[in-house]
């Protein structure tokens, strides 16, 4: 009895002209279905998000935290890890790449501000026989964040913005020269999960498939397929391709 109570309610709130053009009801306060608020004292109707999954709060981590991801090793003996790196507000600011305990590779991002949307990004390669270093200024035009998300639906984020050189040790490489870029990243929740580190259990993960504009296989210019990956509250990501975390600091 309660419920049908309940749902007259709503009825006579959305759908009372019908029976009398004349009339109204005016409520002080929230109407609330088995304790659960459906119209908030402002008249808003209040939807259920409790299916809805942040994507920030698997992404992020701990503060300062600081996860290695490693390969098996291949049929040559090669060990590859991987580390990322999280600031004090639990958002990642580094990753760094290792092939046999040599850094090939490095991204950083530092100085970041809102207004302007702005952050300074350094790349190493250490993959030649010479190693490169480049830093950017990236001022951002858009920079969108993912909705929240249901499993099984497909969702996109993108950046708009200019990167301006302000230092390099490349010949090639004009500081104050301009690059215009548009990128994007997908994403669909595959599943929750847990998520074994060593001795360590992790319970509250997802799995997701993850696509991006720069996942490009660069000798046929082809688009690689979405990897899968996977992402665990106070963790960050913690699988990606034959990647699997094995510490965190």
């Amino acid at each position: 009895m309660t419920k049908l109570f309940s749902l007259s309610v709503i009825a006579l709130l959305t759908g009372l002209s019908t029976v009398a053009s004349a009339a109204s009801l005016d409520v002080h306060g929230e109407i609330k279905v088995n304790g659960k608020t459906v119209i908030d004292d402002k008249g808003n109707v209040i939807q259920d998000q409790s299916h809805l999954i942040n994507i920030d709060d698997y992404t992020n981590a701990a503060p300062n935290r600081v996860v290695t991801l490693t390969a098996p090793i291949d049929e040559n003996g090669i060990s590859k890890a991987y580390k990322i790196y999280y600031d004090e507000t639990g958002r990642e600011y580094k990753e760094d790449d290792f092939y046999n305990d040599k850094l090939v590779w490095s991204i950083k991002w530092e100085e970041r501000t809102t207004t302007p949307l702005a952050h300074k990004r350094t790349v190493t390669n250490g993959w030649g026989d010479a190693t490169t270093t480049t830093s950017y200024k990236d001022e951002f035009t858009t920079s969108s964040s993912y909705p929240l998300a249901q499993i099984g639906v497909n969702m996109t984020r993108s950046d708009i913005y200019t990167s301006t050189v302000i230092d390099s040790n490349q010949s090639d490489v004009v500081v104050g020269s301009k690059i215009h870029n548009m990128d994007y990243q997908t994403l669909a929740v595959v599943d929750k999960t847990s998520f074994k580190m060593g001795e360590t259990a992790i319970e509250d993960c997802i799995i997701v498939t993850y696509g991006a504009s720069w996942m490009i296989d660069y000798e046929t210019g082809a688009k690689k397929p979405d990897q899968i990956r996977t992402f665990c509250k106070g963790y960050g990501l913690v699988q990606f391709g034959d990647y699997k975390a094995t510490s965190a600091e």
